[in-house]
C-alpha cells in the first residue's frame, strides 16, 4: 500500500477526533485572543487562568485523544489481525498513522503557541510556553507518550490516564528543574551596603551570601540563631556581600527552542521504542497463520468437535462392553455355524443305527432325507413361483404311465375273455 493510500486511510478513520481537537484548539484560540484584547488592551499579555490552562494541558489532550487510541484501540478490539496481517506491515502501518498525526499535532500546537500570550510586542518569563515551538514540542511529546502507554497497556481506557499521569510529570519536572539552567545563570554581587536588584524582566532564580573567593557560602549555624543575619554575617568575616542569581529577559528566545529540542529528542526516543516493541513484539504480534483470514476457520473449528466424539466413544464403549473388536464381532459371525451342524449331527447319527435294525425303513428314510434341502432352498428361491407347478406335473406325468399298467393290464385280459 501506497504512502498516499495509508495516508487516506487514516483520515478516513480518525477524521471525527481530528476534527473535534482541532475545533477545541480553534475556538480556545479565538476566545483568548478576543477576550483578553479587549479587556487589557494590546499592549498587556494574556495570563490568566484559562490561558495557563490551554498552555499546559494542549499536549496532553493531543495525546490522550489521538495517541492512546492509537495502537490501544487495535490490541483491545483484536483487529489488528486484519490491520497487521494484509499487505501492510505493522511498522508500515505505524508510520503512517504517525505521519498523519504528528503533522496535525505540530501545526495545532504553533497556533496555540502563537495565539496564546502577548498581543503586543512585549516578552516576558511569564508567558514562556506561549511559544509556537514550545507547544509543537509538547504535543508531539504527548502524542509519543500516549502510543507508548497504548502500546504497553493494551486498554484504551488505561492508556488515557496513564497518559495524563505521565504528562502531568514531565511538565513538572521540565518546568521545575530543568528549564530555569539549560544556561547557567548570571550573578550580581553588592557589598553590605547596597542591595542586589535583579535586571529588568529578569527571571530571578536565587540569592544569598558571597564569600571572600567569591563564592556562595553557607549561613553559620550561630547566625540562624540571631535576629540579624547580615549583622551576624558581616561581624564574623564569614562573607563579603551578597549577590543574586537570574535569568535574563535576552535568553527567553533561546531557552524555548532548548526546549523545543528536549520535547523533540524525547519524542524521538519514545518513537524509536515503540518502533522495536513493534518489530520485536510479543504475543500480541500476528503470526504466519494469520495473515490469511481462511486459515483459523480451516484448523481450529474441526479440533473440537474430533475431541468430543473421540472422547464420547471411549467412555461409552470401555466401561460397559470392554474392548469393541474383540467382543462384539465374535458371537454374530460364529452363533451360526454352531447351530447349523448340531441338528445336522443328530439325524445322521439315528438313521444309521435304525438302518442296521429295519432295512425297508431306511429306504424309506432316504428319500425324506433328500426333501430337507429341498425345503431349505425353497425359501432361498422364493421370487420364482413358476417352476413348483410345473416340476409336479412332470412328476405325475412320469409316475402314471408307470402304474398304469401295472393297474390295467389284469382288468383288461378279464374284460375281453368275458365278452369272449
Amino acid at each position: 500500500m501506497k504512502l498516499g493510500s495509508l495516508v487516506w486511510l487514516t483520515w478516513r478513520q480518525h477524521r471525527w477526533s481530528i476534527g473535534g481537537v482541532a475545533a477545541l484548539a480553534l475556538l480556545a484560540v479565538y476566545g483568548l485572543i478576543s477576550t483578553e484584547t479587549i479587556e487589557n488592551g494590546s499592549s498587556m499579555p494574556i495570563g490568566g487562568f484559562y490561558a495557563l490552562m490551554v498552555q499546559l494541558g494542549f499536549g496532553g489532550v493531543i495525546g490522550m485523544f489521538w495517541g492512546a487510541p492509537l495502537i490501544a484501540r487495535e490490541l483491545e478490539e483484536r483487529t489488528y489481525f486484519v490491520a497487521w496481517g494484509q499487505d501492510v506491515t505493522p511498522v508500515q502501518w505505524l508510520r503512517g498513522k504517525l505521519l498523519v498525526f504528528g503533522v496535525l499535532a505540530v501545526l495545532l500546537g504553533a497556533l496555540v503557541g502563537s495565539g496564546d500570550g502577548y498581543v503586543g510586542t512585549r516578552r516576558s518569563w511569564s508567558s514562556f510556553e506561549a511559544n509556537p515551538l514550545v507547544q509543537a514540542g509538547y504535543a508531539v511529546l504527548g502524542l509519543a507518550i500516549g502510543v507508548l502507554l497504548g502500546l504497553l497497556t493494551r486498554h484504551v481506557m488505561t492508556a488515557i490516564a496513564g497518559t495524563l499521569v505521565f504528562y502531568t510529570l514531565t511538565r513538572v519536572l521540565v518546568s521545575v528543574a530543568a528549564r530555569d539552567y539549560y544556561l547557567p545563570p548570571e550573578r550580581v554581587i553588592v557589598r553590605w551596603e547596597n542591595t542586589p536588584v535583579v535586571p529588568e524582566r529578569g527571571l530571578e532564580l536565587g540569592n544569598g551570601f558571597i564569600g571572600p573567593d567569591l563564592e556562595p557560602v553557607r549561613v553559620l549555624d550561630k547566625c540562624m540563631q540571631g535576629i540579624n543575619v547580615n549583622t551576624c554575617m558581616r561581624n564574623e568575616r564569614a562573607a563579603i556581600g551578597t549577590y543574586v542569581e537570574y535569568q535574563p529577559i535576552e535568553r527567553l528566545a533561546t531557552f524555548q527552542i532548548i526546549e523545543f529540542v528536549v520535547c523533540a529528542l524525547l519524542a524521538a526516543a519514545l518513537f524509536a521504542l515503540v518502533f522495536r516493541l513493534m518489530r520485536h513484539g510479543g504475543g500480541w504480534k500476528p503470526s504466519r497463520s494469520h495473515r490469511r483470514i481462511g486459515q483459523p476457520s480451516q484448523v481450529a473449528a474441526p479440533a473440537p468437535a474430533a475431541v468430543l466424539v473421540g472422547a464420547a466413544a471411549v467412555s461409552a464403549s470401555s466401561p460397559a462392553f470392554g474392548p469393541a473388536p474383540e467382543f462384539e464381532p465374535e458371537p454374530e459371525f460364529e452363533a451360526e455355524p454352531e447351530s447349523e451342524p448340531e441338528p445336522e449331527s443328530e439325524p445322521e447319527s439315528e438313521p444309521e443305527v435304525e438302518a442296521e435294525q429295519e432295512s425297508p425303513s431306511a429306504s424309506e428314510q432316504e428319500p425324506a432325507s433328500e426333501p430337507e434341502p429341498a425345503s431349505e432352498l425353497e425359501p432361498a428361491s422364493e421370487p420364482e413361483p413358476e417352476p413348483e407347478p410345473v416340476a409336479s406335473e412332470s412328476s405325475e406325468s412320469v409316475l402314471k404311465p408307470e402304474s398304469a399298467p401295472d393297474d390295467q393290464s389284469p382288468p383288461d385280459t378279464a374284460a375281453t375273455q368275458a365278452e369272449g
